[in-house]
């Protein structure tokens, strides 16, 4: 009995290590370092774009205080 748990337990290790080493492999083929480039780029890309909108939105109301307290008339642009 105890030679049948030592057994299995060197099946599951083996099946685990087998399967993390697929998924490592995959991720140092070139095809597996361009996706995670790729998705790295779009997580910057849109880290990006909320800054930009976010510095937009923070100037417009700084602006608008700042001509409310000069007294300076809004212009459209």
């Amino acid at each position: 009995m105890r030679n049948l748990f030592w057994l299995l337990v060197g099946v599951g290790l083996t099946v685990f290590v087998v399967l993390k080493g697929k998924a490592l492999y995959r991720k140092l083929t070139p095809a597996g370092v361009a996706e995670q480039v790729e998705q790295q780029g779009k997580k910057a890309a849109a880290s990006f774009g909320d800054f930009v909108g976010t510095f937009r939105a923070a100037m417009a109301e700084r602006e608008a205080e700042l001509r409310t307290e000069l007294n300076i008339p809004a212009t459209n642009d």
